[in-house]
């Protein structure tokens, strides 16, 4: 199973369309670690402090995990993901994933060892990476009772 770790730039204004039914969930991208992604290989969603609204505009936050349902070619089909620039489509499966309902702090976990706090995470994210077994366990402890909660709340 492959984990991968996904830097959620514009996660307000996506996650805003996908809340309110307008858009499954999708993600776009040219990145060969996203083509050989297979179905229940999992996306750890991470965005920054400011596309929260937090105090801490530079941090990383964990706002989800997703499951992979599929990886397909990019059928060109919305205008702000464009085939050309964004080869494939991973969608996910929303039965089996998780969005948070209270981001969880993570920027300890993700920053680089001596990694400038006042830089924003994106800065150090740039493309989706797949995760370390390490980095998975100190993910998970992180969200610990809140992704179990979501999760179970999802399943019922």
């Amino acid at each position: 199973m492959t984990d991968l770790l996904i830097y959620w730039r514009d996660y307000a204004a996506n996650w805003a369309y996908q809340f309110a039914g307008e858009r499954a969930f999708y993600w776009h991208s040219s990145a060969k670690c996203i083509a050989g992604l297979q179905p229940s290989d999992r996306m750890w969603m991470v965005t920054s402090g400011r596309g929260l609204r937090e105090d801490a505009e530079q941090a990383a936050f964990l706002v989800g995990v997703w499951a992979v349902r599929e990886v397909v070619d990019n059928p060109g089909d919305d205008l702000a993901y464009p085939a050309d620039g964004y080869r494939k489509r991973v969608v996910a499966d929303p039965s089996a994933s998780v969005m948070l309902a209270d981001p969880i702090p993570v920027d300890h976990i993700l920053r680089p060892a001596g990694g400038d706090r006042a830089v924003s995470i994106g800065r150090f994210l740039q493309g989706p990476r797949v995760l370390s077994d390490e980095k998975k366990r100190l993910l998970r402890a992180a969200a610990g009772g809140e992704l179990a909660a979501e999760w179970l709340r999802s399943k019922v």
